[in-house]
């Protein structure tokens, strides 16, 4: 867990930038007119030093952090400027949000409307992600230090891909929220809540264009937006679910396997090879199975943690009921925007920007699980009551079509040669036993006909149902083939871990058909 610790702050580290960049430009102290905006009160220059110095220590700890996961930087010495410059701005912006709030007070205490603006309130939250990027990063150097991992960040290409596409879309709010603040006259906290709202395609209405040339532009710039939050969305939910749910399948499948043959022992009874393979097969897919309800059972407990949290920060904020905030919360998860309930305080918007962009994601990745599970038991039901009810329709699958074009192109290729192929993997393996008969040489070129034949059978899987997993007598076939005999439940079972079945099938025949070539010609006189 806490070796990915590092891409946490990695993907942190640039929305903390974004909320200091607007702590930096905006006013912290506002002051109201019967309730209503009337004019900022300009922050003094120590503390507008004090708050650049900040801003540039993020984003110094956030270039050594990306610096360090492209190998340019040595590893001691990021994690020593990155851990101390995130703790340290989050000290400095600490300190100025407390000598902010005494002047607040001093302020209120004479009898002054003022409120907060979001300039506060954004450095409110950058103080608080600087911590935790500054804390996950010490986490993960103890367990550096103590041995348990390597000195080095060393991503994988979606990774790799994951921060920038997380750099690409702070990029663009953040350069989308000075564009529109200079046209709309909004503040920068405003604008970048609205480019939030727009690239998540809520769209609350409090905020809209109001001039042609803003209408023209946020056109194209929520285009660019959501495609970016749709490779972020996609990119994430590939390395947070699957990952780990590939991981968590691979450690149950060994568990179940080593527990059945425990239990094999026990009982001292011997299972036969094709009893081995199909309790192999089902351990697989029970350990999926169980895997998928349980990411959708940890989704739905985050997803649910996060909407009731959130509803309870926003009820707060801005007077309502608990349950219209649970209503708010709902209608900006499904992107629905009435725009009854709106965000009017400047802290609420503030918290809205960060509490968006992280549940908005989580909500895609929830409806991603429901697909895996609740949606496609639907769909296998549906399909097998289908089947029931229309079961003298007749009906060939897109897969099936395929099949049957690509076997009928080859087919009229190879009726110009000297034979035809048996229709699948399984044919062949009938036709093995027959051959005992054959004098030598014939059976020579039937053995390499049938290999031949083998790999063409394999080559029309790969391209039309690269997933095929094979059955018993096609596995029997290349172990008789091979010369060899496979352990099922054993540690080298070649199906114990998933693999690419096609590859792995016409890697280990094209392989035996070269031996036996290069062993035929050494045999010749």
């Amino acid at each position: 867990m806490a070796s990915s610790f590092p891409l946490m702050a990695g993907a942190l580290g640039p929305v903390s930038n974004l909320f200091s960049i607007v702590a930096l430009t905006e006013p912290w102290i506002a002051e109201l007119n019967n309730g209503i905006f009337d004019h900022f009160h300009s922050d003094n220059a120590r503390t507008l030093a004090l708050n650049a110095v900040s801003l540039v220590l993020g984003v110094l700890a956030n270039a050594s952090l990306l610096a360090n996961f492209t190998g340019r930087v040595r590893y001691n010495l990021s994690q020593a400027i990155s851990i101390g410059s995130f703790y340290f701005a989050s000290i400095l912006l600490l300190a100025i949000i407390g000598a902010k709030y005494r002047g607040y007070r001093s302020m209120i205490e004479r009898g002054l409307d003022v409120e907060f603006s979001q300039g506060y309130w954004s450095a409110v939250i950058t103080a608080v992600l600087y911590f935790l990027c500054g804390v996950v990063l010490t986490v993960n150097e103890i367990g550096h230090l103590r041995g348990h991992y390597p000195a080095s960040f060393i991503l994988t290409s979606s990774q790799r891909s994951l921060m920038l596409q997380i750099l690409c879309i702070t990029v663009w709010l953040a350069g989308g929220g000075g564009v529109f603040a200079r046209i709309q006259s909004y503040t920068y906290g405003d604008a970048i809540y609205y480019c939030d709202v727009t690239i998540l395609t809520i769209g609350l209405g409090d905020l809209h264009p109001t001039r042609d040339l803003s209408r023209a532009i946020v056109l194209p710039y929520a285009l660019v937006g959501i495609l970016i939050l749709g490779l972020v969305v996609a990119n994430f939910r590939s390395l947070v679910i699957s990952s780990s749910l590939e991981m968590r399948s691979l450690s149950r499948v060994d568990q179940l396997r080593v527990r059945n043959l425990k239990l094999q022992d026990s009982e001292e009874r011997d299972r036969t090879n094709e009893e081995s393979f199909n309790l192999m097969r089902k351990i697989h897919h029970s350990a999926k199975k169980r895997d998928l309800w349980t990411v959708l059972a940890v989704s739905l407990i985050l997803f649910s943690i996060f909407w009731l949290i959130g509803a309870l920060v926003f009820s707060r904020l801005e007077g309502w009921t608990y349950f219209h905030g649970i209503y708010f919360c709902s209608l900006a998860l499904l992107t629905v925007g009435y725009g009854d309930f709106v965000p009017s305080h400047p802290g609420t918007k503030s918290f809205f920007v960060l509490w968006s962009l992280m549940a908005v994601p989580l909500m895609t990745i929830l409806i991603s699980s429901m697909c895996d599970t609740i949606i496609a038991s639907v769909v296998y039901v549906t399909t097998k009551l289908g089947d029931l009810t229309l079961k003298n329709v007749s009906s060939t699958s897109t897969s099936d079509l395929s099949r049957v074009v690509l076997r009928k192109m080859t087919s009229d290729l190879e009726s110009r040669g000297r034979y035809q192929p048996p229709s699948n993997l399984s044919g062949i393996a009938r036709t093995l036993s027959t051959n005992d008969d054959l004098d030598g040489d014939s059976k020579e070129v039937d053995r390499e006909l049938m290999l031949i034949n083998a790999i063409q059978g394999i080559l029309i899987d790969l391209h039309v149902n690269r997933n095929k997993k094979y059955s018993y007598e096609e596995w029997h076939m290349l172990a008789q083939t091979l010369d060899t005999q496979f352990d099922w439940l054993g540690s080298d079972s070649p199906i114990r871990f998933p693999v690419d079945e096609p590859a792995l099938l016409l890697r280990l025949y094209w392989n035996s058909l070269k031996e036996h070539l290069r062993n035929r010609r050494r045999w010749e006189p």
